[in-house]
């Protein structure tokens, strides 16, 4: 019976964590897509100043203005994952005078990059900004933002969580990815050969990061908008 109920708890810890970490990927997807959709626009130019709110030293006045440019965008009844209480423990950075900015959460996990402003082309100051303010790790669901945070330096795929519809984000989209291409998907260069496969093969993903799938269900899932979340490290 004790070790039933062990077990019965590890599945309750690893379900819920499993879920926290579908929705916080999610979150921190759909924000930032909203900051790089615009990558075609040539990216803003000029010396931008940043009002701050570090867990060191927490600023009241900063983390409810974050709170309230983070939450301002068309999506925001999707997106509320972080409360006040929990930015105050990470390092926030808003663009004094708009809503846009980024957190960095343990210090050097980029969370929470948004832009609800009129301004636009400002992913690339984001990036360059959270790393040199001590990010070096992301997480994002597999698609539009893969290559571009690839180009960006977060080269190196340290974990991949594959989609579990039990445990599906809050407010997710849905929209289908093009595993094909390396631009959209880790498996780009894995899967063309094993795209028919419908038993579970070994495959080496970008960053030859090995995880065992079943092809076949795999193109099914991106081409229905359930694509993988993926831990990413500066390279």
């Amino acid at each position: 019976m004790k070790k039933i109920f062990e077990n019965w708890k590890k599945f309750l810890v690893e379900a819920v964590s499993f879920e926290g970490i579908m929705d916080e990927a999610s979150f921190n997807t759909l924000t930032a897509m909203a900051v790089f959709s615009d990558e075609s626009i040539n990216e803003q130019q000029g010396n931008f100043e940043y009002e701050f709110s570090l867990r060191s030293s927490p600023n009241s006045d900063v983390i409810k203005r974050f709170s309230e440019s983070l939450y301002t965008g068309k999506r925001s009844a999707f997106l509320s994952y972080y409360s006040e209480e929990e930015l105050a423990a990470m390092d926030l950075y808003l663009l004094v005078g708009h809503n846009a900015g980024f957190a960095l959460k343990d210090g050097n996990d980029i969370v929470s990059v948004h832009n609800n402003s009129s301004l636009r082309g400002l992913g690339s100051e984001f990036m360059r900004k959270a790393k040199e303010s001590g990010g070096t790790k992301l997480d994002h669901f597999d698609g539009f933002l893969s290559g571009l945070y690839r180009k960006y330096g977060f080269t190196d795929v340290y974990e991949v969580y594959q989609w579990n519809e039990e445990y599906k984000p809050t407010g997710w989209t849905y929209d289908a990815v093009d595993i094909f291409n390396p631009k959209t998907s880790i498996y780009a260069d894995a899967i063309e050969e094993v795209a028919n496969v419908g038993r579970e093969v070994e495959v080496k993903a970008e960053d030859n990061f090995e995880v065992k799938i079943i092809p076949a269900n795999k193109v099914n899932q991106y081409r229905y908008g359930r694509p993988d979340v993926i831990m990413r490290k500066l390279g």
